[in-house]
């Protein structure tokens, strides 16, 4: 009979958010900016610019935002009609599509997906539309290392159903939910049950996620102990409060 250690393993899924997490560059950000900065006068285009610069440099004093997108949306969006923010993220995604954008995987990661299988399985989890996701792997060199990929996830409001579908009944820690922005990646997953593995870029928020690091190289080792063992990893590394 096989060990529970094989057995959790057989049963792993490894959910991964795509922007910022497997995909990094800022060439998409700034794709969604370009769009939209010349419906701007100068003075707010140079406003949104400088705030973006900022927030993607980590400036002291720059303004918290879940991510590059949520920036632009804050600094230019009760400017300019919805319509165009939308129209604006489409043609970003359109952009990626057709390369040329400064994207790259993280170090390491097809090295690392490689050494879990095969008994965990890789699935792409995003709120991205389908639009360049496929020209986008490619590119990052992550085509055949990814499973699955599950495009217009509507994270957190759909997390719940798209975790559940993917645990298909499995213990829930054998679902191990890594990303970026803690209320789409991290807490739907904890309430859950599931193991959870934050990038906290700036270090300082202190929400609870069973691993945290500044970059997903950092979290390696822990997605390397919870694939041996994830009731092990989840039992020693269980947060302390987990919100509901």
């Amino acid at each position: 009979m096989p060990s529970r250690d094989a057995q959790s393993t057989d049963r792993g899924v490894l959910v991964l958010d795509f922007d910022g997490t497997v995909c990094l560059g800022d060439g998409p950000v700034w794709a969604y900016a370009d769009a939209i900065l010349p419906h701007l006068d100068e003075r707010l285009a140079r406003h949104v610019t400088d705030g973006l610069l900022a927030y993607l440099e980590d400036h002291p004093g720059a303004g918290t935002y879940a991510d590059g997108y949520g920036a632009i949306a804050a600094l230019a969006g009760p400017h300019v009609p919805a319509q165009l923010l939308e129209a604006a993220y489409a043609a970003s995604r359109t952009a990626l599509a057709e390369g040329g954008l400064d994207i790259h995987a993280p170090e390491g990661l097809v090295e690392l997906l490689g050494r879990l299988r095969p008994g965990v399985r890789a699935v792409v989890v995003t709120n991205a539309p389908s639009t360049g996701l496929a020209e986008a792997l490619d590119a990052l060199g992550l085509a055949g290392s990814v499973d699955e990929v599950i495009p217009s996830a509507g994270k957190p409001a759909g997390s719940a159903a798209v975790l559940g579908t993917l645990l298909a009944g499995a213990d829930p820690v054998t679902l191990m939910s890594v990303g970026d922005i803690w209320v789409n990646d991290i807490q739907p997953a904890l309430q859950l049950g599931c193991a959870t593995a934050f990038i906290d870029r700036g270090g300082h928020d202190l929400r609870p996620a069973h691993a945290r690091g500044r970059t997903i190289q950092d979290l390696y080792p822990a997605l390397e102990a919870w694939a041996r063992s994830p009731r092990d990893f989840a039992d020693a590394t269980a947060p302390a409060d987990i919100p509901v």
